[in-house]
């Protein structure tokens, strides 16, 4: 191993902002892999050019999110003391020369330690600052530089520089910094040539077009000499500015009133130029380009033009889920087209609104969503071109949590394509009929038959199945009798014509009520057909969605916990890049959720919990948001646990009462089962059980009117138990003691991989019924499962457990 405690290895890579996807795939895979010890990675980048939407600031998240620790530190500055200790040490100046010398060079660099550098390599090119032989030391020229010969700041020193060099070179750099911060030699070849200036119809400083013609001839070997005078960086095959004022320099050198015809002339001689199967790698440039010229265009067919290639740019950047710039481009390509594009160029300016509005929800701006669907709805000529502004219009109204109104614009569109499923029962029994039979349906099938079932080629059931999914994925929250509605009619509808990726999503439903039910035989075998459907189709944009179910049920208590953490990282993952944000979120949620219910420390987990919060925050998804506010709440009290923590007027409980009674007003009761569940072990581990006992009968009360229920990755069932005993023990009520064995037999469904669980809850039950000889043995094998599984919370209950015990029958063995 090249990295050990008595040598660690340090990689440090300089503007990780300029890596591509490849080079950040395989750090992200470097710093999260947990094999790898005694290795620390260190970057520098531009914070300014980095945000969640870049790929770098989308990596850093996942890196977050695997509890990798990511240190920033802002590099400012520097100040006059640490300018003149460098001006000190490089030159040997006195004390007192070294003092007006720093005053000169702070005030024309302002601490940019690149400014210094450049600053004093000037004086050295002007003469003001060399080496005397006579001396044997540097002299430096203080009043020729106060004067006049220095430029204002480092924009203007740099620009001079610039002047000094060759024609060819100033228009090489010109050129390149239209184009940022750094180019190809493959791009440079497409527009470095005479058309780029002999085709702008304006006038420049150059006299003539045959002097035009002769600066552009060939400009590659002057790039050598801007590399040389350190403005520009050769690194492999890519040219790049020193830094970014050097940019700010050379673009400065072009007159504004041209600006945007330089800009427009390369965008389109890069796109005339490139060959047809390489469009793609150089589309986002070209395309820039032509966008800052935009004010250069005189005729309606360039733009046109420009808005169809708008278009073509913003799908690409969907497929590399870069949601802001897409919207960026969809929104020019409508600013570009006509006043009469609805009635001239209706396909185009469908698409354009359509994948305006998707990428915008994306973004979280919803209020532009409704804006541009409002507008689609408006102008639209069939009902069918309607549809994509529906459905985001559902996903859009979800993620605000204005549920209601999802479910009724998509019962409406459903309806008016003829679909009618059956959205009210008169009685529960209706309900639970509904699910006998797509229970009975899918038990009558073979494996073999299931996996031979053919594709959906119908295009109109593939549109209803889109919407009913949507809408299947609020349902539950508000009324879960539509939801097992929309379930069993999915279903239908698959066994009728043929599985589509949507059948996965309905299907991890089914295996989600299975689980919930106790027959988790079923549901395993229907959360394996899920999964083999999900690969079969290669439908990554379900992913997250059937994840989300699975991990979240019946697997949670079938593989180990860092398996199921990591499966629920990678449905936030896809749900991002797919644009799924809605269901990329509730698998961050699910995620801190799993993590808490398997003892992670509180401190990683509430830093974790405030990342995927302020995300939530920054996409507006207000549904995940409320559910995260609980467990935040829960953290947070165990965190900062006082003696008042548990009082009536308490933080804690003022707040988490307000919380809960906001959810069950609105009839969000499965919302209301986990701010239960939360607050119940909150209370339980503080001793509070009176406030456990209400929370646990508010719970099993809503979940009377539920089939899906929060299980809690199978730990609901176990503090359901625990808290049953103990008021068993306090009350001396059979009823409780009756609670206790049936939460005990549920636990012991649900706690599959988990021994200690039922090692603990066992010990507790005998206790409760005076079986007491075999007791602290039970206990300590309980202790040292739940530390094998690295349960630390459970490992502690535990010995909480074993020490009232103790105590409790005369004996000072310590639990601590």
């Amino acid at each position: 191993s090249m990295a050990t405690p008595s040598n660690p290895l340090v990689l440090f890579l300089d503007d990780l902002q300029w890596a591509d996807e490849y080079s950040l795939h395989l750090i992200t895979d470097l710093v999260t892999d947990k094999e790898i010890k005694n290795f620390l990675f260190i970057s520098c980048l531009r914070d300014d050019e980095v945000n969640n939407s870049h790929p770098l600031g989308a990596k850093l998240y996942e890196m977050q999110m695997r509890s990798v620790v990511v240190t920033k530190i802002e590099v400012t500055n520097i100040k006059t003391e640490e300018i003149k200790a460098l001006i000190s040490d490089a030159f040997q100046f006195s004390e007192t020369f070294a003092t007006v010398v720093t005053g000169i060079v702070h005030q024309k660099t302002d601490g940019n330690i690149f400014s210094i550098m450049r600053f004093l390599q000037s004086l050295c090119d002007e003469g003001l600052l060399q080496w005397s032989s006579v001396s044997n030391s540097w002299e430096i020229n203080i009043k020729s530089i106060e004067a006049e010969l220095a430029p204002d700041d480092s924009v203007g020193m740099l620009v001079r520089k610039i002047l000094q060099l060759p024609e060819k070179t100033q228009l090489a750099l010109k050129l390149i910094s239209c184009v940022g911060s750094s180019c190809t030699e493959s791009t440079l070849m497409l527009f470095l040539d005479e058309n780029v200036v002999t085709n702008m119809k304006v006038k420049t400083t150059v006299k003539s077009v045959d002097e035009r013609r002769s600066l552009t001839s060939d400009l590659f070997p002057f790039l050598c000499v801007a590399v040389y005078e350190g403005l520009l960086k050769k690194e492999g095959t890519s040219y790049k500015f020193a830094h970014d004022q050097v940019q700010y320099a050379a673009y400065s050198l072009i007159p504004e009133d041209e600006k945007s015809l330089w800009h427009m002339q390369i965008g389109r001689t890069i796109w005339n130029n490139v060959r047809e199967k390489d469009e793609d790698t150089v589309i986002f440039i070209a395309v820039d380009q032509m966008n800052c010229g935009i004010a250069s265009i005189d005729s309606d067919d360039q733009r046109l033009f420009l808005a169809k290639l708008n278009l073509r740019s913003g799908g690409k950047a969907m497929s590399f889920s870069i949601f802001s710039s897409s919207a960026s481009y969809f929104g020019t390509g409508i600013r570009l087209l006509s006043r009469d594009h609805w009635d001239n160029n209706y396909d185009l300016s469908l698409h354009l609104h359509n994948y305006y509005a998707d990428a915008e929800y994306c973004n979280g701006n919803f209020s532009q969503v409704r804006e541009v669907a409002k507008t689609v709805l408006e102008m639209s000529t069939t009902f069918h071109d309607q549809l994509r502004a529906h459905f985001v219009l559902i996903k859009t109204l979800s993620a605000e949590n204005r549920l209601h109104e999802a479910i009724k614009t998509g019962i409406s569109v459903l309806t008016h394509l003829g679909y009618h499923p059956p959205l009210a029962f008169s009685d529960k029994s209706a309900i639970d009929e509904t699910f006998k039979e797509t229970k009975a349906t899918i038990e009558s099938m073979t494996d073999d038959e299931f996996f031979t079932l053919t594709a959906m080629e119908d295009s109109d059931v593939l549109i209803a199945m889109n919407f009913m999914s949507e809408l299947l994925s609020i349902a539950h929250l508000i009324d879960e009798s539509i939801g097992i509605c929309l379930m069993a009619h999915m279903i239908q509808l698959s066994m009728r014509y043929g599985v589509c990726k949507e059948s996965s999503y309905a299907l991890a439903c089914c295996s989600a009520l299975l689980y919930s039910l106790g027959d988790l035989k079923a549901s395993k075998r229907v959360s394996y057909f899920a999964l083999s459907l999900l690969e079969r189709l290669d439908c990554k944009e379900m992913l997250p969605r059937v994840y989300l179910l699975i991990y979240l049920c019946i697997l949670s208590t079938l593989e180990p916990s860092n398996e199921i953490s990591e499966k629920l990282l990678y449905g936030y993952k896809v749900g991002m890049q797919t644009g799924d944000i809605k269901f990329a979120l509730c698998n961050a949620r699910t995620h801190c959720a799993q993590r808490f219910c398997c003892g992670v420390g509180l401190d990683v987990l509430i830093r974790d919990i405030r990342v995927w919060e302020h995300q939530m925050i920054e996409y507006k998804q207000e549904m995940s948001r409320n559910s995260m506010k609980a467990l935040r709440h829960t953290v947070l009290a165990l965190i900062n646990f006082s003696v008042d923590t548990m009082q009536q007027n308490g933080d804690f409980l003022a707040e988490g009462k307000k919380l809960l009674n906001g959810h069950i007003e609105r009839e969000k009761q499965y919302l209301a089962t986990v701010f239960c569940f939360y607050f119940s072990c909150v209370s339980y581990i503080f001793c509070n059980y009176e406030f456990a006992r209400d929370m646990v009968e508010m719970r099993w009360k809503l979940e009377n009117n539920l089939k899906l229920r929060f299980g809690a990755h199978g730990a609901a069932s176990f503090f359901d138990t625990l808290i049953s005993i103990t008021l068993a023990h306090k009350t001396k009520e059979d009823t409780w003691k009756k609670h206790a064995h049936e939460c005990f037999e549920k636990a012991l469904k649900y706690s599959k991989g988990r021994p200690h669980r039922v090692l603990i809850l066992k010990t507790e039950i005998d206790v409760l019924m005076g079986n007491i000889n075999n007791a602290v043995t039970n206990y300590d094998k309980a202790i040292v499962a739940a530390g094998e599984s690295k349960h630390i919370h459970e490992e502690a209950i535990a010995n909480e457990r074993a020490g009232d015990f103790c105590l409790s029958k005369g004996d000072a063995r310590a639990y601590y």
